[in-house]
């Protein structure tokens, strides 16, 4: 029988008695998809399940991505499957709150991350409500928010200050600068609307944002700044510390993330796969 239990008051729920590795009754997935609207981030524990296994779950919530750059790092057969592996040779990288990929014209919808191997200690990551986020904001900041748009670049979250980034992509053949060259900015509001729940939510995603549209540098950094700062407020964050067999699936419309790189030399394996999303309104 699936059991839900909240995780936080901020976000979050495990939901138990679910096995990923057979196929899923059509009542089960009713309960998930609700439970995922709610609660924005789902922890499955103690899961055995191969990738195969892991895709179909992940086909339960939309169209699977496959990112050009990302495919070097991906298993071979299952380009929509990117392995995270860092180990004393391979530190972590990103250690920043951000939402996957929103440099894109449409950014995923969500993530399924599944945990191989994890460290002894560290290498949680932190969830961030950000529907909470926007209502906690006073009635004036939020007025002043609706039809801001904040403009998102591939390039910057690619860029020199992000070197771990680009070693990585260096090491498997690819060249940043050139690669992500082609890109075009792209602008998404500052103010998003969930298209299953109608709920409102921040979307400023670091390390992507180069400044608000139609705004001053000094303008963009003293609002952004802000809202940064905003979305780290503990009550809105839920912790998560891995086990080996997690699979956890999050909302990338309604929360953020931040996978703390607290944890090298130690090693920790994760297989990871993107739904495809809308464009941002």
């Amino acid at each position: 029988m699936t059991k839900i239990c909240q995780l936080s008051l901020a976000v979050g729920a495990r939901v138990h008695g679910v096995d990923l590795a057979t196929d899923m009754s059509e009542s089960t997935w009713s309960e998930i998809r609700n439970a995922f609207q709610q609660h924005s981030v789902l922890v499955f524990p103690g899961q055995n399940i191969t990738v195969e296994q892991q895709k179909r779950f992940a086909e339960r919530f939309g169209t699977l991505i496959v990112h050009d750059h990302l495919l070097p790092m991906t298993i071979e057969g299952h380009p929509e499957c990117m392995v995270l592996h860092n180990n004393a040779q391979k530190p972590p990288g990103l250690n920043s709150w951000h939402t996957d990929n929103s440099g894109w014209l449409e950014p995923p919808l969500g993530t399924v991350l599944y945990a191989k191997i994890t460290p002894r200690l560290g290498g949680d990551t932190l969830y961030s409500n950000m529907h909470a986020a926007y209502e906690a904001l006073s009635p004036q900041i939020r007025d002043m928010l609706e039809g801001l748009k904040a403009v998102h670049d591939v390039k910057k979250a690619f860029g020199p200050d992000f070197a771990n980034l680009q070693a990585s992509l260096r090491k498997k053949g690819i060249d940043p600068n050139s690669h992500f060259g082609q890109f075009e900015p792209v602008e998404h509001p500052i103010v998003r609307t969930h298209p299953d729940t109608g709920k409102k939510s921040l979307y400023v995603s670091a390390p992507y944002i180069t400044h608000i549209a139609g705004l001053s540098v000094l303008e963009s950094r003293a609002i952004l700044d802000l809202l940064y700062k905003h979305i780290e407020t503990n009550e809105f964050v839920y912790r998560h510390r891995w086990h080996t067999g997690d699979l956890v699936v999050w909302d990338n419309r309604s929360v953020q993330h931040l996978a703390v790189a607290d944890y090298h030399p130690q090693e920790r394996l994760m297989h990871r796969m993107n739904i495809k999303g809308e464009r941002p309104f």
